[in-house]
């Protein structure tokens, strides 16, 4: 495999505290206070017990514009993205969100003023169609190179792994606490951590 220098870096509850803003939503909408802990599935429908028409509206909800921006960088995050660009190396925002959520989430970026050369939308999950849209498919992501990953759901994690082969740094997050142990998915509380490893697989 030819060497690269791209770091592939989820965007929800990876660079910004997505799952939070979601609860936050849930109790106000909804009435049902949810701990953070409590998320001990990635399906928030399931953790937070919602109906199918209150899954649509929080998601209606989170991805409008002013949600989306407003979302609060995770600490360390985008010190940590920066100390890889001044090394030379490229980040690759790699998001699992719908394809109309594209112009805000590069607004976040820019409010924040995140390193990155790309800003991917992929359809990680099955949930949207790719066809006529910027979005790619699972299948389409792997024809990438990256010689790094942070990811926090355990799905995409173990894709990266086992599928393209990539290390990866996964954030830990009460959803993804039943991992299988893998030879190139290492565990990570903190940014502060993963900075102190890097560029970790880019060795």
């Amino acid at each position: 495999m030819p060497r690269t220098k791209t770091i592939y870096v989820d965007m929800d509850d990876v660079l910004c505290h997505t799952a939070q803003r979601c609860l936050t939503i849930i109790d106000r909408e909804f009435g049902k206070a949810v701990a953070f802990e409590q998320l001990s599935t990635f399906d928030l429908g399931s953790a937070c017990a919602l109906q199918p028409e209150e899954i649509k509206e929080l998601f209606r909800i989170v991805h409008h514009p002013d949600e989306l921006i407003g979302l609060e960088p995770v600490e360390g995050a985008v010190s940590a993205l920066r100390q890889w660009a001044a090394a030379g190396y490229d980040i690759a925002i790699v998001t699992g969100r719908p394809p109309p959520t594209y112009d805000a989430s590069l607004a976040w970026l820019a409010r924040h003023r995140v390193p990155y050369q790309t800003l991917t939308v992929v359809d990680k999950y099955g949930r949207f169609e790719t066809a006529s849209t910027i979005g790619i498919t699972l299948s389409q992501l792997a024809e990438r190179q990256f010689c790094w990953a942070i990811e926090d759901s355990l799905p995409m994690a173990s894709y990266l792994a086992d599928r393209m082969r990539v290390p990866v740094a996964l954030m830990d997050r009460p959803w993804n606490r039943t991992d299988r142990k893998h030879s190139l998915i290492g565990r990570y509380h903190h940014w502060s951590d993963i900075a102190e490893k890097w560029p970790g697989g880019c060795r």
